[in-house]
């Protein structure tokens, strides 16, 4: 991505709300279909942006802020590309699946999320959004 700025309806993303939300993100985990959710308690409307297919930013269409992050073929794919998420999350796999992430082991595990994907997020081009590719879509959460 380098310097290039993220649009959502010509306005530009707010990349640095990674970093204050991150510690807000409950993980779940979708072990049915192998994906990987970061998202606030109290989900909020959200628009999803592809980051080179390898993962979705969920974005606050009205704040343009990073209200989560979507991981789809989490382990069959995403920890095979990136191998520093492997080892955190085989340390803490069960209790995201059981949703028991004590409060130190949660705040470790999205301390270290939030960097791996901080610095995903500056190095990929993630696809900019325009207005017509906006049509239609509907938030999910």
């Amino acid at each position: 991505m380098g310097s290039e700025i993220l649009e959502l309806n010509n306005n530009p993303i707010r990349l640095e709300t990674l970093k204050k939300n991150a510690p807000l993100f409950s993980p779940v985990y979708l072990e049915d279909i192998d994906t990987l959710v970061f998202q606030l308690k109290n989900p909020v409307p959200a628009i999803s942006v592809d980051c080179n297919g390898d993962f979705l930013l969920r974005i606050d269409p009205k704040t343009r802020e990073i209200v989560g992050v979507e991981i789809e073929d989490f382990e069959g794919y995403f920890i095979t590309k990136y191998p520093a998420f492997a080892t955190i999350w085989r340390e803490i796999k069960s209790s995201v699946k059981k949703n028991k992430c004590e409060n130190e082991t949660l705040t470790a595990f999205l301390t270290i999320i939030q960097e791996l994907l901080w610095e995903l997020i500056n190095k990929q081009d993630c696809t900019r959004l325009t207005p017509s590719s906006l049509a239609g879509q509907s938030p999910l959460f």
